[in-house]
């Protein structure tokens, strides 16, 4: 992936075998999402977990939700965590059912904008 295709200016994402995605930063609007998201996927959704999860300092943490067009809709279909320095995403839950591919989509813009951030 090219260092234009994860600039952080960009807010749509092109993902092999599926449709573009659409990623932006999480809020604590979005723990129903979450919740829904990591059910789907039979991961533990603790509502204590979800919001820790939401509620981070994003002047040291990402942590990006990744929106799949459904019907004339959006569907959650990934979210990931990276603390900036780290070398990989602490969080990565994809439903690859929506967007096969996202995986390292999600993973490759958490992990450069990590490295923008340490750089500067």
């Amino acid at each position: 992936m090219a260092r234009s295709d994860t600039s952080p200016l960009r807010r749509t994402f092109p993902v092999p075998g599926g449709p573009p995605v659409r990623l932006r930063m999480a809020g604590p609007h979005d723990r129903e999402l979450v919740t829904r998201l990591l059910e789907r996927r039979g991961l533990p959704a603790d509502q204590l977990d979800v919001q820790r999860l939401l509620e981070f300092d994003p002047c040291r943490r990402h942590v990006l939700c990744a929106l799949a067009p459904l019907v004339g809709t959006e569907v959650l279909a990934g979210v990931g965590a990276i603390d900036f320095g780290a070398d990989a995403p602490e969080l990565l839950v994809i439903d690859e059912r929506f967007a096969p591919g996202l995986a390292d989509v999600l993973g490759r813009v958490l992990i450069e904008r990590s490295r923008a951030r340490r750089a500067a």
